[in-house]
């Protein structure tokens, strides 16, 4: 629900300065869309400015941290470093108000923009259709001009013909009304683990709306990643990058695990021979299907939730120029140049857009962890994905073939699967799974998902009562059935303390109300 149509400064979406499918395989069952708690009216809370000097040096040791590790004792490199600039960088920019005086000198000159910024002897620009590219004479081969140019081009081009907007114009501040493209020698700068960065051209109004003008900044020669070519790199590179400079002409304050998985999902989508966001997979739903979706963190998290979006473009995969649609239609309704009507944030979003579809998130996203399993059957390119493993197994046998009752605990946004095999002796049984979950509006559900002897999957939903109770019968018959799985969902998306959490880790920066709930189940193989 939105807040009356009130938008309040945020230390979430970030704070204004306080101080100034493939999924046909699947034979769901019909079901009618239930109730849905997408969000209690989250716990709106007054502007705050308790914390925002702590909020903003944390900030400023983040970008000193990617750009000089040993200049900040306390960093962490992580996995998502050398693409973590451009958030970080926004984070400073809407705190370095809050930073004490001493501290605000540094923080300037690390936002500063190029060439100022890195020394440049003899700086050239080239126009070309929608970008300009600046380069420091000498320091870049002009044939990596030329490709620079044609790839933001081409990248630009297709997100235009995919209907999104295009990133907003600075005016003259790099020489004309282009969006600007510095090429950055970052080794000699220090910076050997950075591919590139967008920055703000300025910041949004104090009361919104937060969309805003941005730059970029490409390596000159990904000459320090030599696992793939300049021109591969360059390609990455310039549609994720890009990517958040359209995302900054919809909403620059938008929950950051959401704008780092949609451009890492845009990789992919303009780009889809490179491949390079699989590198990502191994810290996602499909690798950690108990955490939660709406994650950004140290272990670089963020980046390998674009599986989602690739779901969810799969699941409905209607297109408009190169692009499937949903995942810009969630963009439009995140968008803040719109008013606070039409503001949702992040997961909200996704919910609403599903909604529009005739489905919701609590069905959507227990077929998602249930595709997960078997990723081979359920995405274009899953051959290649690793899958989620179950959380638990048992084999049955006709003398032990009772889980009895077990209690899974789930975080929000989170599955867990258990699977159950039978013995080659059990040749005329069936399985009956009994749930005890709680109340259904709250986002849980339960699939049962039964494989045969090729591996192919049927799923269907456990029908299961408001309060949370069902319980259904499958085949599990040793000469047709390899496993059965229960995968147990909870798309429970309620938060408190929305706008205030300094980390901004989940969606609206809130505190979840949905994690560790208990999910009971038994699960019986009868004759």
């Amino acid at each position: 629900m939105d807040s009356g149509g009130v938008r309040l400064p945020t230390l979430g979406r970030l704070t204004l300065p306080a101080t100034s499918l493939l999924v046909g395989a699947l034979a769901w069952g019909v079901m009618s869309a239930p109730a849905y708690a997408e969000a209690d009216n989250p716990e709106l809370v007054p502007a705050t400015e308790t914390g925002a000097a702590e909020a903003a040096t944390s900030a400023l040791d983040q970008v000193e941290g990617i750009l000089d590790p040993t200049a900040v004792e306390s960093a962490t490199p992580s996995v998502g470093d050398s693409r973590d600039l451009t958030l970080a960088l926004r984070d400073l920019r809407l705190r370095q108000d809050d930073l004490p005086r001493a501290e605000r000198a540094r923080a300037r000159a690390l936002a500063e923009r190029p060439p100022k910024a890195y020394g440049w002897a003899n700086e050239q620009t080239k126009a070309f259709a929608a970008v300009v590219v600046h380069w420091d004479l000498g320091k870049t081969p002009m044939s990596h001009v030329d490709d620079a140019g044609a790839v933001a081009d081409q990248v630009l081009a297709t997100y235009a013909a995919a209907g999104y907007r295009a990133p907003m114009s600075d005016g003259t501040a790099g020489g004309d009304a282009r969006l600007d493209i510095y090429l950055v020698d970052f080794g000699a700068a220090g910076h050997p683990e950075l591919y590139g960065f967008c920055d703000a051209s300025e910041l949004p109004a104090q009361n919104g709306p937060y969309n805003t003008p941005a730059y970029c900044a490409f390596d000159h020669d990904f000459a320090n990643f030599p696992q793939r070519s300049w021109i591969e790199n360059l390609k990455v590179t310039a549609a994720h990058e890009l990517f958040h400079a359209t995302q900054f002409a919809y909403d620059y304050t938008e929950d950051a695990w959401f704008m780092e998985a949609t451009a890492t999902w845009a990789e992919d989508e303009v780009y889809d021979e490179i491949n390079d966001n699989r590198q990502y997979l191994a810290a996602s739903p499909l690798r950690q299907p108990g955490q939660a979706l709406d994650q950004f963190d140290a272990s670089g998290r963020q980046y390998g939730e674009w599986i989602f979006f690739r779901y969810l473009s799969e699941r409905f995969p209607e297109a408009q120029g190169e692009l499937p649609v949903i995942v810009r239609k969630i963009w439009e309704r995140a968008d803040s140049s719109r008013g606070p009507r039409y503001d949702s944030y992040s997961i909200q979003a996704v919910s609403r857009e599903l909604a529009s579809r005739g489905t919701d998130l609590r069905r959507v996203y227990a077929q998602f962890g249930a595709a997960n399993r078997q990723p081979g059957r359920h995405y274009e390119e899953g051959s290649s994905y690793p899958k989620a493993r179950a959380a638990r197994s048992w084999t049955f046998s006709p003398k032990r073939h009772d889980t009895r009752w077990q209690v899974a605990k789930v975080d929000h946004l989170a599955t867990k699967t258990v699977q159950v095999k039978p013995s080659r002796s059990m040749k005329h049984w069936r399985l009956r799974v009994v749930v005890d979950l709680p109340n259904k509006n709250r986002g849980v559900a339960a699939i049962v998902t039964t494989y045969d002897k090729r591996g192919r999957p049927t799923s269907r939903f456990v029908p299961v009562s408001k309060r949370g109770n069902g319980k259904a019968l499958v085949a599990f018959n040793a000469r047709k059935v390899t496993r059965v799985d229960v995968t147990l969902s909870n798309a429970g998306i309620r938060y408190g303390g929305c706008w205030r959490d300094m980390e901004h880790r989940y969606s609206c920066s809130g505190t979840p109300k949905d994690d560790n709930r208990r999910m009971r189940y038994r699960v019986i193989a009868v004759r």
